[in-house]
Parts: C-alpha cells; sequence; structure tokens
C-alpha cells in the first residue's frame, strides 16, 4: 500500500492534527501518535504500517489515505467516466433561453458585445426553438433560464415561448431568470407564478451611491432606487418563488458589500431571499479596467474575511464540497445537452459566449442545428481536466473537477493571458480545512454545552470530522449566477 498523492497531512496550532484526502472527500482529526505514524508513512513510503493498529489500518484504506498500486488511476478513470455519462446524459436538456441580447444597462465591467442590438426572437425563430426541443427524443427533464441583455426587455416573447414549452409533454425541472429588475414592475411580477418562474437573479452592486456608477442606463442614469422598489414589490407580492440579489465585487466596491448584504437582509427578513457576492472577470473585449478585478487569491482572501469580519458562514461551511464535473454549476460548456440560445436562434456553450459570433456552434434555423464541430470538441474534450497531465498530479483534482472549463479552454486553446480557471482550492486547501474545523468545533462545544451527554465515548485518538458526503455522481443542480 502507498500514500495517496492526493493526501493533505497538516497541524493547526488551534486545534491539532489531521490528514485530508480528496479522491474520499474525507477529513480524520488525529492525536499526536497516529499524526506520527502518518508522517512516518508520507515519507518512509509505508515502512511502519504494520505498527498502525488495523481499526486504523482499515480506516486509512477506507477512505484512500492508503492506496494500492495503481489504484487511484483505476479511480480517476472511473471518475472521468461518470464525467463523460454526465455531460453525454441523454434525459436532460438545460437551456439557457436570450430571446434578446439587448440591453438598457451599459455596466461597466459588461463582457456582451451585442447589447445595443434591438432584434429579438422573432415568431419563426420560437417555432424553431420548440422543434429544436423536441428534437430530443430521450429528454425526461427540462430546466429554462431567461438570459439577455435584459430578457425583460422582450417578455412578451419570453411569454410566449413559455406557453409553448409548456404544451409539451416534459418534465420541467424549472424555469429561473437573470435579470436587472429594472423593469420587473407590478405588472410582470403579477405574471411570474404563471410563467413557472421559481428563481429570480437580479444585482445590486453596492449601495446607492456605488452602485449608480456602475450599474447605469444605457442613456446614462441612475437605477438603484428603482430597482429596489422594484424588489420591495416583489418580496410583497404573492411570487412563490426566490429571490437572489448578486453583488458584484472587485476593488472599488469590496468594501461596501457587508454594509448592502446586511441591510438587504434586514429589509426582507423572513422572505426567500439571499444576498450573495459575485467575482467579477476578466473578458476579452471588455472597456472595464482589468486592474480592479480580484485575483483568485484576493477574492478567496475577501471570502474569508467576510466570515472573520462579519460572521459569514457560507452554505458548505467552507469544505470542499466534491464536485465530480468543475466548479461551474451549470455545466454548460462542457455538456452534450446544454445550450445557450441567441435570439437569432444561434447556439452557444457558455453564458459568457453570449453575443460573440466566434463562439457560435450553430443555430437551431438549421436542419443539422450543429456547424461547429471543433469547437463543441474543445468545449466537451479538450477542457476535459483528467487528461491534462498537471491536473492529474494536483491533489484537489477530485474536489475541483479542473476549474472552469470555458476559461480552461479559452487559456489551453485559444492561448488567452491573464485567465484564472483553477479552483481556489488549488493553493488554500488548508486555509479552507482550518476554517471548517473551526466551525465544526464551536458547534461541537454548542452541543456539548446543550447536552452534556452527547460526549464521544471510546476515543481511539482518530476519528472522521468531514460532513456526510453526497452522492458525487448526482447531478447539480442549475445555478443562475452570472455577471
Amino acid at each position: 500500500m502507498n500514500w495517496s498523492r492526493y493526501n493533505t497531512l497538516f497541524q493547526s496550532k488551534r486545534f491539532g492534527n489531521f490528514v485530508y484526502n480528496a479522491l474520499s472527500n474525507t477529513l480524520l482529526e488525529l492525536d499526536a501518535a497516529h499524526y506520527d505514524s502518518l508522517e512516518h508513512l508520507q515519507y518512509q513510503k509505508g515502512e511502519s504500517k504494520s505498527a498502525i493498529d488495523s481499526n486504523f489500518l482499515a480506516l486509512l484504506r477506507k477512505n484512500m489515505v492508503l492506496v494500492e498500486e495503481g489504484e487511484e488511476e483505476e479511480l480517476l478513470l472511473s471518475r472521468q467516466k461518470q464525467h463523460h455519462a454526465a455531460c453525454f446524459d441523454t434525459s436532460r436538456l438545460g437551456l439557457t433561453i436570450c430571446p434578446t441580447l439587448k440591453c438598457n444597462f451599459r455596466c461597466t465591467y459588461c463582457f456582451e458585445p451585442n447589447h445595443t442590438n434591438s432584434s429579438a426572437m422573432t415568431p419563426e425563430t420560437v417555432e424553431r426553438l420548440i422543434s429544436f426541443i423536441k428534437s430530443y427524443k430521450d429528454i425526461r427533464h427540462l430546466s429554462i433560464v431567461w438570459y439577455g441583455g435584459e430578457p425583460l426587455l422582450a417578455f412578451d416573447v419570453l411569454c410566449h415561448i413559455t406557453e409553448k414549452v409548456m404544451g409539451l409533454d416534459l418534465c420541467i425541472d424549472n424555469f429561473g431568470m437573470v435579470t436587472n429588475g429594472y423593469l420587473l414592475d407590478a405588472k410582470k411580477i403579477a405574471r411570474l407564478n404563471d410563467l413557472r418562474i421559481t428563481s429570480i437573479q437580479i444585482t445590486l452592486d453596492g449601495p446607492e451611491e456605488v452602485h449608480n456608477t456602475r450599474r447605469v442606463l444605457a442613456g446614462g442614469g441612475a437605477t438603484f432606487q428603482r430597482i429596489l422598489d422594484n424588489i420591495d414589490a416583489l418580496m410583497s407580492s404573492d411570487y412563490k418563488g426566490s429571490c437572489a440579489i448578486r453583488v458584484n465585487v472587485d476593488k472599488k466596491n469590496q468594501e461596501k458589500y457587508i454594509a448592502l448584504r446586511n441591510t438587504l437582509l434586514e429589509r426582507y427578513k423572513g422572505k426567500k431571499l439571499k444576498v450573495y457576492a459575485g467575482h467579477v472577470n476578466n473578458n476579452i473585449g471588455q472597456t472595464y479596467n482589468h486592474a480592479y478585478i480580484l485575483d483568485l487569491q484576493e477574492w478567496t482572501d475577501f471570502n474569508f474575511e467576510q466570515h472573520n469580519s462579519n460572521g459569514k458562514v457560507p452554505a458548505t461551511n467552507f469544505y470542499p464540497s466534491g464536485n465530480l464535473h468543475s466548479i461551474c454549476g451549470y455545466q454548460l460548456a462542457s455538456s452534450h445537452q446544454g445550450f445557450i440560445v441567441g435570439p437569432e436562434g444561434e447556439l452557444y456553450q457558455c453564458w459568457e459566449d453570449a453575443g460573440k459570433a466566434n463562439m457560435v456552434i450553430g443555430n437551431i434555423h438549421k436542419d443539422e442545428p450543429f456547424t461547429n464541430a471543433a469547437l463543441q470538441s474543445h468545449n466537451s474534450i479538450s477542457t476535459d481536466a483528467y487528461n491534462d497531465p498537471d491536473c492529474r498530479e494536483c491533489n484537489v483534482l477530485p474536489i475541483c473537477g479542473g476549474g472552469c472549463a470555458n476559461k480552461r479552454m479559452r487559456t489551453k486553446q485559444f492561448g488567452e493571458k491573464g485567465v484564472e480557471f483553477c479552483s481556489p482550492y488549488k493553493d488554500n486547501l488548508t486555509v479552507f480545512l482550518k476554517k471548517y474545523i473551526e466551525i465544526f468545533r464551536k458547534r461541537e462545544v454548542c452541543e456539548a454545552v446543550l447536552n452534556p451527554k452527547s460526549g464521544h465515548a471510546n476515543k481511539p485518538g482518530y476519528r472522521t470530522i468531514s460532513p456526510k458526503q453526497k452522492n458525487a455522481s448526482a447531478k447539480s443542480q442549475p445555478a443562475t449566477e452570472t455577471d
């Protein structure tokens, strides 16, 4: 048996000794003696394993801390197969539909080049879209996100498509919408439930004086107060879905984030609303000053600062999610059945490609919709981290899945410079784990105080403290999170 290359053996001055394995996504807490045994195994290549008691040895084997020769390669191949199976899953179709690419805003960091294009989907294109959906004979689940441009500029088209889709004999998992919120008036809010829109994302980039310098009307002018009024109307309506407020964060507004978050959560207390920070990315063609962008390390530091200063804990409690695929929640870029549909029927494979002629993979008006097989191959095959020698040696591959597929392609295949596609875990794994341990221990202390009889009996000098894991091959749910 060998020491796994996906192990991380580390110590914390506050909390003790630990070993983490990325293949099993398991964290073990160790006393000094067991830590010393593992440290010896790590550097002496297993010479002292006979000195380890059988129960501990079984735990190490179960959680892949110790592996047999060739076992890791077999596991990686298995995960790669699961990854491909998910990408080529024919039972699901995920569509992000842009009824128009026109936008009534001129946000400073926007990555879309065609926001002045006033065209919207024609009735003919809508019919072709329905035919395109029906051509996928095996799908049992359909999910749709309304996107743009600004989708509410083509609200009638959105309603028309919804009516057509609802007439299909399909299980519709969800409708979501990404909107700037400026046109979300009471009349449109009243229709949301009938349109089956269960989630809405709206962006506010800080308090009024900050937001109005970043997200301005196309002809100039403030947008904050009207958006806030519309959110008020949404939250006081009979809308049954949820709302997410995204705050796009960079060096110019990062210090304003937490105050806005607290204000919004207090304002809409008890409502189905969340507030989260979004990372402003760099894209070719932006007029935005890239010097303002938080690099991957700065972005990680920002998120930890939110917890250290304000006690904000993410849903994951900082523990790695064990994602089989990548850090993208929607998986469109590498999915065989996930597409962005533009207003003229053009097809893309990533939200950030909408409106870019060189990233079109086909058009639904064609008898054979897919006309750029090379670009499709780049998206689904060339971005496969399991085929990248550097990634296969990286100790966080099993929990990052290769990072952002679109950015990986832009970097590795197209030679774009300055694009970071890796997961934050790559350089900060132990920082994330130590923060998780801190939260775990605090909760354990609270439980002991509230329930003194809940103490741990029979402590052998080691224990598993990672959260219960979901099935790694489970299909991740679409996430409406973008700039």
